[in-house]
């Protein structure tokens, strides 16, 4: 499941069983994103949310895995972000297959509403943002 591959009438659907979950969490949403740089974003906004995760006591966290290549990179910068004293060392990271993991289809569908919503279409993260502590960062 992917929420940029569902047509409007799945997303809603999806985003009213999310929103019926009340789910609670933190949203790092990365401004400024050039297309051609999208994983430098990515790393500038996996460091954020693991320090603030940390600060709000989260012990485990679970990565959706993509492919070796892309995975790799993630741990590079996990090892580099360890080294700097940059997260909180009580973190335990683990990366699983969506498939696998039904539960990493969230964040996907609260992002990818967040991102509707950025561009101007508020229609499915009305419904879920409540208890979403969204951080903005400059992700150039």
């Amino acid at each position: 499941m992917h929420w940029r591959d569902e047509n409007d009438k799945r997303r809603a659907q999806l985003i009213e069983v999310v929103a019926a979950l009340r789910p609670v969490g933190i949203i790092v949403a990365g401004a400024g994103l050039d297309a051609k740089r999208q994983e430098r974003a990515r790393r500038k906004c996996m460091e954020c949310l693991l320090w603030e995760l940390g600060n709000h006591h989260v012990v485990d966290v679970v990565f959706e895995r993509r492919h070796s290549e892309l995975d790799r990179r993630d741990h590079e910068l996990i090892a580099v972000l360890q080294g700097r004293h940059a997260m909180p060392p009580r973190l335990r990271l683990s990366w699983r297959d969506p498939e696998v993991e039904p539960l990493l289809w969230l964040p996907d569908i609260v992002a990818g509403a967040k991102s509707l919503a950025e561009r101007g279409d508020q229609r499915f993260w009305s419904q879920v943002d409540a208890d979403l502590l969204v951080h903005r960062i400059e992700a150039r």
